[in-house]
């Protein structure tokens, strides 16, 4: 009787670790699966504005020195630290 209780047992476990490991045999992709990674990839392809420009090695023109260097030093000077200006509220009291 033990005999019989025990090999049943080990049937329901070894059928119960082969399903979930294996899946079940409905087991359908969802769309979340399908899709995995996508978005990442679609928001990288969209970022990509010329997907040639590493062919081309012509310099880029457009601006001149000065306007580029005022660009760049304005660009470097934003992530500076300053000091929060200190606000005074004047109250009329009656």
């Amino acid at each position: 009787m033990l005999n019989r209780h025990l090999l049943i047992s080990a049937i329901i476990a070894l059928v119960a670790f082969t399903w979930a490991c294996g899946g079940t045999p409905f087991h359908r992709d969802s769309t979340l699966n399908k899709n995995w990674g996508r978005s990442y990839e679609a928001a990288k392809y969209n970022q990509i504005l010329n997907p040639e420009a590493a062919k081309k090695l012509d310099p880029i023109t457009g601006l001149d020195g000065d306007p580029s260097g005022y660009n760049t030093n304005k660009y470097k000077e934003s992530f500076k630290k300053t000091e929060p200006k200190t606000t005074v509220n004047i109250l009329k009291l009656q």
